[in-house]
């Protein structure tokens, strides 16, 4: 999808450490933008290491309205790529620290965006604002989440969708399912299963009978590149996800299958979670039609480029916490 769209324009990207933001970083350089990058003092770039050299860094905290209004002043973004959150990873949940940094940090940035007259706000929404549905979902089903991050997510797309309007942005929000991929947190579950396998240890699981949509994460990216070059939507939300749904059991499966090793499968040794969400299928139909996004590269593809990584980057994951 390289073309020269991007080449020279101005680019500012939140969440660049996280692993959705640093896929974005990476796919931006490789377009030719002018990639700015806003991260706090606290975050690790690991991921973007390579690409260091290639953009501006500029760290402070999106909570900060006037360090905020003043760096946008002098960055002057064509587009915002949002991806900076609190609460991707569920060991956080301060509720405090999720309003302060999704609502009031997206708040904060949409309102910078309309002072210095951004081209297009693409803004990042999650599964979660949806919660537990049991028939398959549609942006404009009832938000019922279950998580403050879930809550906070869908709180601060009202807000931007909101504030957009009224300050004439052009806004999209993508709300992701299940994503995977390259350099993904090893707490996470793709990356939890096939470390261990790495190592040679038997993996402890839930019965695995959970259904999901998991889409390799150079898809996802590719959705984002799609909402920036529109020029139809002004103010949309999309579903971006495969829309098919399989055990979770089938995700297990196809890893092990794509790895040569003695590790196995404890299924049953882990209980459910109290809250589990039993099934999450997206309606993708929106965003194939308007915007022309397609899956273009296939789960087990995915899973297996996401195997040769790990296993050529395992030195990354030793002692790090990563």
């Amino acid at each position: 999808m390289a073309e020269e769209f991007f080449n020279g324009k101005k680019v500012l990207i939140t969440g660049a450490s996280g692993f959705i933001g640093s896929h974005m970083v990476l796919r931006m350089v490789r377009e030719n933008a002018d990639v700015c990058v806003m991260a706090r003092e606290s975050s690790d770039l690991w991921r973007v290491e390579d690409v260091l050299n290639d953009i501006d860094i500029r760290r402070f905290d999106l909570r900060d309205q006037a360090a905020l209004s003043a760096q946008m002043k002098q960055i002057k973004p064509d587009f915002i790529f949002h991806l900076g959150a609190y609460g991707v990873d569920a060991r956080q949940k301060d509720y405090y620290e999720a309003v302060n940094t999704n609502i009031i940090g997206t708040m904060n940035l949409i309102n910078a965006a309309g002072a210095i007259g951004c081209q297009k706000f693409i803004n990042t929404g999650s599964c979660a604002e949806y919660g537990n549905k049991t028939e398959i979902i549609h942006e404009g089903d009832e938000l019922t989440p279950l998580s403050i991050y879930g809550s906070t997510k869908a709180a601060s797309v009202i807000i931007a969708h909101q504030i957009a309007h009224e300050k004439n942005i052009d806004i999209i929000t993508l709300r992701s399912f299940g994503t995977f991929g390259e350099n993904e947190g090893s707490h996470k579950f793709f990356p939890h299963l096939i470390l261990s396998i790495l190592n040679n240890i038997d993996i402890n699981l839930t019965f695995c009978e959970q259904y999901r949509d998991y889409c390799y994460i150079e898809n996802i990216i590719d959705g984002f590149v799609l909402a920036a070059k529109d020029k139809t939507v002004k103010n949309g939300i999309f579903n971006i996800g495969s829309g098919v749904v399989h055990k979770m059991k089938v995700f297990v499966d196809l890893v092990f299958k794509n790895i040569d090793t003695s590790s196995k499968p404890n299924y049953g040794a882990v209980p459910y979670r109290e809250n589990e969400m039993w099934k999450q299928q997206p309606d993708i139909s929106k965003i194939r039609d308007v915007l022309g996004w397609e899956q273009r590269i296939s789960l087990e593809d995915g899973i297996i480029r996401t195997i040769r990584w790990y296993e050529n980057n395992l030195h990354k994951y030793k002692n790090t916490g990563r």
